[in-house]
């Protein structure tokens, strides 16, 4: 690829045999790879499982039908129906990318991210990296680290290193992911808030129907913002007391950065039902 193309090279032979032995391969499974530029990798794919490439990067599309003869191109989300996917996500469009698929509820995803973004996605509460994207992917992903990258596994070289990351589906609760992430990235907007006053401020920010917005106002307002009182007004005595170790992390006085992930689901479900 030419240098500035955005293009780079896996080069490094034991990468791609970690990133074949993360997917966990199966000939029933059906994979997905972004960007297409990933040849070695996807030959590997190929050898085991079905494989999707979206092509975001223009000029690769000839190239990728002379080296992936088995693999079916497509140019957009809607044409994908995949299990599992890995890719290359560019320093370039990483949130974007990510995002997509963050929501496209994958079961088993291997990526490789650039390190300043990795350190969002693993963050913990309280850290200057925990944000929106870091509660996101703790609620619909197991999420592990696999391996730090350096630039020399790249042709050409990279500009910054590189993390390899598994993302393996989890059980959640959450019915409207893009709702959910509405109005988790409005209360991070005001991360230093306690969440009684950011969610007013986050709900004029959040894009979301009327009726909605309406909902967690509505409830919002019908609830007392301390944490002895929350899980008894509103649930029954038994579901409390089932509920009583979540409670004590439950604090309504509490800032957004340090609010876990189960917190901010707890409050979602409740104040849009």
């Amino acid at each position: 690829p030419k240098k500035g193309s955005g293009i780079h090279f896996i080069t490094d032979k034991e990468l791609i045999k970690k990133i074949i032995f993360f997917l966990e391969l199966k000939k029933s499974d059906k994979v997905l790879e972004v960007n297409g530029s990933e040849f070695f990798v996807a030959r590997e794919i190929e050898k085991k499982s079905s494989l999707t490439v979206l092509e975001e990067k223009k000029g690769l599309t000839e190239m990728l039908k002379k080296e992936l003869s088995k693999t079916k191109l497509v140019s957009s989300f809607s044409e994908i129906n995949s299990n599992k996917s890995f890719s290359f996500v560019s320093a370039a469009d990483s949130g974007e990318s990510f995002l997509e698929l963050l929501f496209f509820d994958f079961e088993l995803m291997v990526l490789l991210l650039q390190k300043e973004f990795s350190q969002k996605i693993l963050a913990e509460p309280g850290f200057s990296d925990y944000s929106a994207l870091t509660v996101m992917t703790d609620t619909f992903f197991e999420v592990n680290k696999i391996v730090q990258v350096n630039s020399d596994s790249f042709f050409p070289r990279t500009s910054s290193d590189f993390v390899l990351i598994k993302f393996k589906k989890k059980k959640n609760k959450i019915k409207n992911k893009k709702d959910f992430f509405e109005f988790v990235k409005a209360l991070f907007r005001f991360k230093n808030r306690v969440f009684s006053v950011a969610l007013p401020k986050a709900l004029q920010l959040m894009k979301l129907d009327k009726t909605t917005k309406n909902k967690i106002l509505k409830n919002a307002e019908k609830t007392e913002f301390n944490e002895n009182n929350f899980f008894r007004k509103k649930f029954n005595q038994t579901a409390f007391l089932e509920k009583r170790q979540a409670a004590k992390k439950q604090k309504f006085n509490q800032k957004i950065y340090l609010l876990e992930t189960i917190d901010f689901v707890e409050l979602f479900n409740l104040l849009s039902k």
